[in-house]
């Protein structure tokens, strides 16, 4: 041991401990906030019905976002925009994942990317279609849909129209509906460009699809138009009616009340000007809310649109006065007043459905709502900062939550205009007005401050949000109830304002202008993701917190997580959108030992909830299990990739077929395709009936038992909801080989080619009779065999559910010794050696040497072409089917393809 001898002044004072590093980081933190600048929420996203993360690059490539995949550690690609609007500064997805939208400053360069050149141009907004993140997009060959030049950047963006948000349990209730209600044609309108809300410094924009009058087109396989229109014939259909469809922009100044149509679109530019905004919508409320900031004045605008009494689109905009701004009070033992700087606004549902008025101290003033119709509520987020006198220590922080209402009152008419008729003539007018003063003041504890914050509307009380949060214990993530009824002065350990979870995180991520992207289990208030990104550096993906738990930082089983997993799962599935956050969210709770035991946990918990909703889940399982076994490096993956696409091989037969007085046709557009399929389905066949023919003969000829446990193709012919899967596809075999032998009649060869030729109907019949020589597979007989099987005993339904989740043998063993003398044994079956060729993940069709891109579930390929596939093609049954595969594996999983940089830090 070694003594150390520190001096002691001569005053008897110590001297203050040396600072730790910790310590350290955490006052350079403090110090980076009280000089950051606002972020920009609108740098990344998530597409919901993938599982692809969009974000910046942080590499001196020249491109500005980057896709990576949430469910694998997979290297990120450029977006394929042409270099001239690559440097994207904002970029969302619609909540359909079908648009995206992105807005690139003419400050980045010369060029200006509008039409016709303005001197009063800031910038381009660009629409883009949503498979510009397939991996068949390349640099040069995608085009944006539309571009309108702006006058200044946008500072808040908005789809509207969006779908209602399915919650809990069971996807049964619904989240309320936000923004006006869609007009009878906005379904044929939404495949045909966004519905959107922008927001710049000087106008408020409606961006719309609108038809005009299509002109005369000459090539009918022209793709100017928009490209899924050549998939689902809907561009022939608005031709033959004379219609076609363009993006049109609305425009109303900030300032002043104003209206614009069609034929008055608005003006280009505004003398109001901005610094801040934001825009929001709240649920049950029909309109469209927009807050900014000017010269430290906070106003509100009302912003209306939809079809008007010609059934033509408007846009209106009614500016309300100036909201309340509060003094903020003084930090203990100090008698000056902090400045306040203004963080966010977001709007919310009031609380108590907004029936009464609440003050800080809790009491209701009911007799000034008593006559109000309608209430919104406004959150001012203000971080009140007090420099300190030492130029060595931090400034004083704490965060402040200024509740504000917004009210539907009637108006009060002078007494002049009483005159002119009375009371009762018509009905009486209707318009909004904030209140005179804040209802609700809310502080957080001194030094306490919110880093970065996203509104959640979708999750009840529906004024909660997620928030990065910095203390003197570190930084966190949790949510963060905006008009909580909490005490006006919070000076406890825990800020009351806090809800759920806090979900400890490295102080270093607080550095720079973060932002937090939740996925969309967190939106609902489930398990899922969110992405942490600052300037500067990669983003990092962390579990989302829990809501409902007794202590800030609970521990949690096993069990506990896979319900909650489940429970996500079974809403994204309610909802049409992508899970994948959710099951890297719970892998990423547990220790990899135990990945095993959690993806069983999680397969027992999704089904409970699935048989609650139909029979059909049986697809379902399987795809969770290729997601949940990929996480574990679980063998049996494989087994169920191939389940599913044995289901998706009958579909695609299912889909191009047309039963007519008893005979089976099939589109002649598509048989040149499902030749491929066929290739594949009938090897799978092969393969099973050799599987079992080997196993019945090895427990007869060893006198041994038959195989009692494990996962083999064994389990598709006694399994009886697996054995259903195998028979539709034999039977659909058989009926495409028996049309395709005896077709006389030309069909459309290989995608290059445009016209039908009897000689592509010779080699696709010469290769169907081909591929059952070499499988030596009779579809007739095994075809009995398996309508057979299906009539003999059945296992309980216990014994079914436990061998469809583990896809093994054990629990329906009792059938296999019946199953095995049933089946045929034709020596021909093993006559050719079996061949195994690689195979198109989606088309089924050889890989070759053709580039591909591969799955980030199943590690599946696929072929891509130079340019978007099918985008030519003559529409058609498999066209269409093929594109539902263009950017997702049939498995569920992502195509992913040329890595750009390092992979990001993306496991939480």
């Amino acid at each position: 041991m070694v003594d150390v001898n520190v001096s002691t002044p001569a005053n008897g004072e110590h001297p203050d401990p040396a600072e730790t590093s910790r310590e350290g980081l955490l006052r350079m933190q403090r110090l980076s906030e009280a000089s950051r600048v606002q972020p920009n929420p609108y740098a990344a996203a998530f597409h919901p019905l993938t599982s692809a993360l969009v974000y910046p690059s942080t590499a001196a490539s020249g491109r500005h976002h980057v896709v990576t995949s949430v469910f694998a550690d997979t290297p990120p690609r450029a977006l394929p925009i042409p270099p001239p609007f690559s440097r994207a500064e904002k970029l969302t997805i619609s909540p359909d994942g079908a648009w995206i939208t992105s807005f690139r400053s003419t400050e980045l360069n010369d060029t200006n990317l509008g039409i016709g050149a303005r001197s009063d141009e800031s910038g381009d907004l660009m629409v883009y279609g949503g498979s510009l993140l397939e991996p068949s997009s390349v640099p040069g060959s995608f085009m944006p849909l539309s571009a309108f030049p702006l006058s200044s950047p946008p500072l808040a963006m908005t789809y509207v129209y969006p779908p209602r948000t399915r919650l809990g349990p069971g996807g049964n209730k619904a989240a309320p509906a936000f923004g006006p209600t869609p007009p009878p044609s906005y379904a044929a309108a939404a495949g045909r460009g966004p519905t959107s809300i922008v927001l710049t410094s000087e106008l408020i924009y409606l961006f719309h699809p609108h038809p005009v009058p299509a002109p005369v087109i000459l090539d009918t396989h022209s793709s100017a138009s928009n490209p899924a229109d050549n998939l689902t014939g809907t561009a022939l259909a608005d031709h033959a009616n004379g219609m076609s469809w363009q993006l049109n922009s609305l425009r109303c100044p900030i300032g002043v009340r104003s209206y614009a149509g069609l034929t008055n679109p608005g003006p280009r530019t505004s003398a109001f000007r901005a610094q801040r905004g934001w825009i929001g919508m709240v649920g049950g409320n029909d309109s469209v809310w927009a807050a900014v900031e000017a010269n430290g004045e906070v106003s509100v605008i009302r912003i209306e649109f939809g079809l008007d009494a010609n059934k033509l689109p408007y846009l209106a905009t009614t500016p309300l006065p100036s909201l309340p701004r509060p003094r903020p009070p003084p930090f203990d033992n100090s008698t000056g007043t902090p400045e306040a700087r203004l963080e966010y606004v977001s709007f919310v549902s009031l609380p108590n459905g907004g029936s009464a008025s609440t003050h800080a101290n809790g009491t209701g003033d009911g007799g000034e709502a008593k006559d109000a119709d309608e209430g919104v509520g406004v959150v001012l987020v203000y971080r009140d900062v007090e420099e300190s006198l030492k130029p060595t220590l931090p400034p004083r922080q704490r965060m402040r939550f200024e509740l504000c209402e917004l009210r539907k009152r009637k108006i009060t008419v002078v007494d002049g205009f009483k005159e002119i008729g009375a009371s009762t003539d018509g009905p009486q007018a209707m318009d909004w007005f904030p209140a005179a003063k804040a209802q609700q003041t809310a502080l957080s504890p001194e030094g306490t401050v919110i880093v970065a914050l996203a509104p959640l509307p979708d999750v009840p009380p529906h004024s909660l949000a997620l928030a990065l949060i910095s203390s003197p214990t570190g930084l966190s993530l949790s949510h963060v109830n905006l008009a909580g009824s909490g005490n006006a002065m919070d000076t406890g350990d825990r800020w009351s304002a806090l809800v759920g979870e806090e979900v400890a995180l490295d102080p270093s991520l607080a550095f720079g202008d973060a932002v937090i992207i939740p996925s969309q289990g967190p939106k609902r208030g489930e398990m899922g993701v969110v992405a942490l990104l600052s300037v500067g550096s990669r983003p990092r993906l962390v579990p989302s917190p829990r809501l409902e738990v007794e202590s800030p930082t609970p521990s949690e089983t096993i069990k506990e997580v896979a319900k909650r997993c489940a429970r996500s799962v079974e809403l994204a599935v309610v909802q049409g959108v992508d899970w994948s956050d959710a099951i890297r969210a719970a892998f990423a709770t547990v220790p990899h030992a135990d990945a095993n035991d959690l993806a069983k946990a999680i397969l027992e918990k999704a089904l409970d909830m699935f048989i609650k909703h139909s029979r059909s889940y049986v697809p379902h399982i399987l795809r969770l299990q290729v997601a949940v076994w990929a996480q574990a490096d679980d063998p049996r993956k494989s087994l169920a990739v191939e389940l599913i696409r044995m289901g998706e091989a009958s579909q695609i037969f299912f889909l191009c077929g047309d039963e007519n007085n008893g005979a089976i046709t099939f589109d002649l557009d598509s048989i040149w395709n499902l030749v491929d399929v066929f290739e594949w389905g009938l090897s799978v066949v092969g393969r099973t009936c050799r599987d079992a023919i080997t196993e019945r003969a090895q427990s007869e000829w060893a006198s041994s038992e038959a195989i009692t446990e494990g996962s083999t193709r064994l389990l598709y012919l006694i399994h009886p909801l697996l054995r259903r899967i195998l028979a539709r596809l034999v039977a659909l075999l058989a009926a495409f080989a028996k049309f395709v032998s005896t077709l006389d009649r030309p069909i459309r060869g290989p995608e290059s080619s445009a016209a039908r030729s009897n000689n592509a109907t010779a080699v696709a019949s010469e290769r169907i009779a081909d591929a059952l020589v070499r499988e030596s597979v009779d579809l007739a007989v095994w075809g009995d065999v398996l309508a057979a099987l299906g009539k003999g005993p059945r296992p309980s339904d216990a014994d079914t559910c436990a061998s469809l989740l583990t896809l093994d043998i054990g629990p329906i063993q009792s059938l296999v010794p019946a199953a095995l003398s049933a089946i045929p044994t034709p020596s021909n079956l093993f006559v050719h050696p079996a061949v195994e060729v690689e195979r198109d993940g989606a088309s089924a069709a050889p890989i070759g040497e053709r580039p591909t891109a591969h799955c980030d579930r199943c590690g599946a390929r696929t072929a891509i072409a130079v340019s978007s596939i099918m985008r030519n093609e003559t529409p058609s049954p498999w066209a269409a089917w093929r594109r539902t595969w263009r950017s997702a594996c049939i498995c569920g999983g992502t195509w992913m393809r040329h890595p750009l940089e390092p992979p990001a830090r993306l496991r939480p």
